[in-house]
């Protein structure tokens, strides 16, 4: 046996140069027609024998040869690549919901036969990244959480790309959308704290860019606990970043404490009751938690969270199936689908007694 040893120059040079179809079909003896049709599965529609096939996927083996698939890409049209960018322009480390997310979207796009393309980069400008996005790398574009004044979203409005957004809805009425179903999840919280007697009740959220969808729910919940004859005033919705270890012991230090706080996401959700333990507050005894989208973050106390479930395999599996329409025109017109929700009642909720306290 001889070892043929190569210097780190040797490697780096072999690993700059692409074998081509030409040096495959020279090295099989026939021409580059013949190989492009063996090397294409189409081998079996013309005369070629099994023989010159076997010669060729050995010599296409021995070269490493594999065919240059954005040629291969502009021939068929396709690419079977979808694109994901995160509208929120982050990545923050443990965000346990973007990751959840991100696997549940490579799960959906891989059983449709697609590979994803996650967008990292987030210094491009609008115009670039747009450029980026709809270079022909990828068939269409799953777009998560954009703002109603994103730049991105006047330039894709325009495109000839497919679009599908997560978690938003295009207020011009022409990208598709698929998010969870907020309003029947805060309809749900409404429903279930009445229900179980709280009329004291506050709300817990985050503030700036970051958090977007935390005013938007603390407001359904004011609207629907409204209906149901339960007030929700302004001095009972409090920032957890004003003074994030003193916001619980604030609110219960009302004349009128609260009975039950809706944490805008089950994050915070974990982090109030760590608090509640620290201060000495018993869940649910004294005071109920329920947060929102179903996770169960990594926390010191005992408990789970009672949430509104989100289900973000069924969330992106819609998204990407709808995407998957409209890149094969089985889907024309548009579209805004909502996933559903359900309370997780976790052992975070209790009841309140007849005389007020729980």
């Amino acid at each position: 046996m001889v070892l043929k040893y190569f210097s780190k120059r040797d490697h780096m040079s072999r690993r700059r140069l692409r074998t081509t179809l030409d040096e495959v079909a020279r090295r099989a003896g026939v021409s580059r027609t013949t190989a492009s049709l063996v090397l294409s599965g189409k081998a079996g529609n013309h005369r070629i024998s099994e023989q010159t096939r076997q010669r060729v996927k050995e010599a296409a083996q021995e070269l490493d040869y594999s065919p240059n698939l954005l040629v291969r890409s502009l021939q068929r049209g396709r690419t079977q690549v979808l694109s994901f960018f995160n509208a929120f322009r982050l990545r923050t480390v443990n965000d346990l919901y973007m990751d959840r997310l991100s696997t549940a979207i490579e799960r959906a796009a891989g059983k449709l036969g697609y590979d994803v393309l996650v967008h990292c980069d987030f210094s491009r400008p609008p115009e670039e990244t747009y450029r980026f996005l709809n270079g022909g790398r990828a068939d269409g574009v799953l777009l998560f959480a954009p703002l109603p004044d994103d730049p991105l979203l006047p330039l894709l409005r325009r495109s000839r790309l497919p679009v599908v957004l997560i978690n938003a809805r295009d207020e011009a009425g022409i990208l598709p959308s698929v998010r969870d179903d907020m309003e029947s999840g805060m309809k749900q919280v409404a429903q279930t704290l009445v229900s179980l007697g709280h009329r004291r009740v506050c709300a817990i959220i985050e503030e700036g860019s970051d958090f977007r969808d935390a005013v938007p729910r603390v407001r359904l919940l004011q609207k629907y606990l409204r209906e149901l004859g339960v007030d929700l005033p302004e001095h009972r919705i409090a920032s957890y970043w004003s003074e994030p270890h003193g916001v619980l012991a604030h609110l219960m230090s009302q004349p009128e404490p609260p009975t039950a706080v809706f944490c805008w996401r089950d994050w915070l959700a974990y982090r109030i009751l760590e608090d509640c333990d620290q201060l000495g507050i018993e869940v649910p005894a004294q005071l109920s938690v329920i947060g929102y989208d179903g996770l169960h973050w990594p926390a010191t106390t005992r408990h789970i969270a009672a949430s509104v479930h989100v289900d973000l395999d069924a969330l992106a599996e819609a998204a990407v199936n709808l995407l998957h329409r409209y890149i094969t025109g089985e889907q024309e017109t548009y579209a805004d689908v909502t996933i559903p929700v359900q309370i997780q009642q976790g052992t975070t909720l209790g009841a309140v007694s007849a005389s007020g306290t729980p």
